[in-house]
């Protein structure tokens, strides 16, 4: 693979531990329940915060991870599932209340967007760029989020196969 475009990065990511508060919902009204859960996520941090090592130093990994209601980590058919979560070691304790998934090792393509460009850059990623690089999607994308992003700033994350 050979992406060479300015923005466009190829992560190997390791697997990855998150612990956050999960809903489900319909896929096309996802706009009016996934916000729910980033609500619950920063009113209930404190919960979230005494299990972690040292939240002061280390960068909070925040990950908007998406899975289909009945296939784990495949896109959105109906139903959708989501976590708004906090990237923690693999040994952290789960509060009650909260959930814990386990993103396993996978090869992803990333690009930043603003809230209003999300849907502009997932056209250009699996309309042009796939394409280009003769890749195929290999399950839901995902959102991270860190906190020197700008506010509505995410940084998604294409599944592909290697």
């Amino acid at each position: 693979m050979t992406v060479k475009i300015k923005g466009i990065n190829r992560v190997d990511l390791p697997t990855i531990y998150v612990i956050g508060k999960e809903g489900r919902g319909l896929a096309e009204e996802g706009a009016s329940w996934v916000p729910l859960l980033w609500d619950q996520v920063n009113d209930h941090f404190e919960e979230l915060a005494a299990t972690l090592a040292n939240p002061e130093k280390v960068p909070l990994h925040l990950w908007g991870l998406m899975s289909d209601g009945t296939q784990w980590l495949e896109p959105w058919e109906h139903e959708g599932r989501y976590l708004a979560s906090v990237q923690v070691a693999k040994e952290i304790f789960v509060p009650e209340g909260w959930t814990r998934w386990e993103l396993p090792a996978k090869s992803y393509l990333t690009v930043k967007a603003n809230g209003d460009k999300i849907e502009a850059a997932t056209n250009l990623m699996l309309g042009e760029i796939f394409p280009l690089e003769k890749l195929e999607l290999n399950g839901a994308i995902q959102e991270h989020y860190l906190p020197e992003f700008t506010p509505g700033e995410v940084e998604l994350y294409f599944p592909f196969k290697t």
